[in-house]
């Protein structure tokens, strides 16, 4: 069992107490807690103003139960410093159940969740990857990214971004091309040949966009030079397919690969690195919605997005700008609509589960990058609804 401590200024109007051969417990008609503050197992928690009406504590065991409860400046965060929630106003009109979880921790369980001005701030991504033990072998190439995002096959809207892309290439020395591209999304996929087209001839000339190898390849030619990578993107089975059409999957590009990052030589001893100066995708706006039901797994259980009697995701945009070599970048997102159902997501030390998650508007996401790889998030969200919530904090 994982260690649970908490403590508080406790108010009562009033107590009863019951204890014959089925029951042992204190009975409470209305009870407040301020300065709450507590932990169980890696999980540290605190609130203000916490009231609980008709408050039921069993002696026997950890089960507190009440018919109604709310709670000011909710704060839930990792004591390795993983994650940290913060939550407003917490409003529980049907009443919350606590109890001993059955694999450590404590279980809270809702019919019913109000949570009013949430941010959440995850600082370091990469403490959430896997162990190295867990890796695959050297040998094994790694699972593909695009994998665990086929939820986005079901969104359609709009990409358009600024390409600058700097080259040193021979003979023909320094070449820039600074070029706004704007393509459709259909089916979660979009038709590379409209980023290619989009391109004007005279700064595009030595630019190629196409599908070699597995991989979707922007690439740099000159005459009576096979093409050269400029970056490129892996390409699993099922997006091959739909290549056959001239359309690349958006979730493929979360599979992106820049020559050079190893600091080897190609073309004849050229140093590959001297090639590319620089990659800008900068400018970025992104429109989507989702309508119909995808899921994804992460933190080790499965989000489901919509239903059969509503979207998943309505009004996503999102902007902001990435470069190489690697620099300062980040992604910036605006949700009207988001709908959602959990089934055992973790993070550090804190699991959920919500038979529905209807979150709207959220006001502000942010994923800081560097280069192309993303190191932190947070997220600012107005208010989240939730039904037949459970929120196991400190289990294995």
């Amino acid at each position: 069992m994982a260690p649970q401590r908490a403590t508080g200024n406790i108010k009562v109007d009033g107590f009863g107490v019951t204890i014959d051969a089925d029951a042992r417990r204190l009975d409470f008609p209305h009870a407040g807690i301020d300065a709450l503050r507590g932990e169980a197992g890696a999980i540290e928690y605190r609130a203000r103003e916490v009231v609980f009406e008709a408050l039921r504590a069993s002696l026997q065991r950890v089960q507190w139960s009440t018919d109604a409860a709310s709670a000011g400046d909710f704060v839930v965060r990792d004591k390795q410093g993983r994650f940290e929630l913060k939550i407003a106003r917490v409003e529980l009109p049907h009443g919350v159940m606590l109890a001993q979880a059955a694999g450590g921790g404590v279980e809270l369980v809702a019919p019913h969740a109000s949570l009013a001005d949430m941010r959440l701030k995850l600082p370091d991504l990469g403490a959430f990857h896997l162990p190295a033990s867990s890796d695959p072998p050297p040998q094994t190439p790694p699972p593909l990214r695009q994998q665990r995002l086929r939820f986005l096959d079901a969104v359609n809207g709009e990409l358009a971004f600024r390409l600058k892309v700097v080259l040193d290439l021979p003979v023909v020395g320094i070449r820039t091309l600074d070029q706004q591209v704007k393509v459709a999304i259909k089916d979660g996929a979009f038709d590379y040949r409209a980023l290619e087209s989009g391109l004007s001839w005279l700064e595009g000339q030595f630019v190629d966009v196409g599908i070699d190898d597995g991989r979707f390849v922007v690439g740099w030619s000159v005459p009576l030079m096979a093409t050269k990578e400029i970056i490129s993107w892996a390409l699993d089975p099922e997006a091959m397919v739909v290549g056959i059409f001239n359309r690349v999957p958006l979730r493929c590009l979360a599979d992106f690969r820049i020559p050079g990052g190893g600091g080897g030589k190609k073309d004849g001893g050229r140093d590959s690195r001297r090639t590319l100066r620089s990659l800008a995708i900068s400018d970025i706006a992104i429109k989507l919605s989702m309508a119909a039901p995808r899921h994804v797994d992460v933190g080790g259980g499965t989000l489901l997005f919509g239903g059969d009697d509503a979207p998943g995701i309505v009004d996503l945009q999102l902007g902001g700008g990435l470069c190489h070599p690697p620099g300062p970048g980040a992604l910036s997102a605006a949700i009207g609509v988001l709908d959602m159902t959990l089934k055992d997501v973790r993070a550090g030390g804190l699991s959920a589960t919500a038979d529905r998650l209807h979150i709207g508007p959220i006001d502000r996401i942010e994923l800081v990058f560097d280069g192309f790889r993303p190191t932190s998030l947070t997220a600012s969200l107005h208010r989240v609804t939730a039904t037949n919530l459970a929120l196991v904090l400190g289990g294995q």
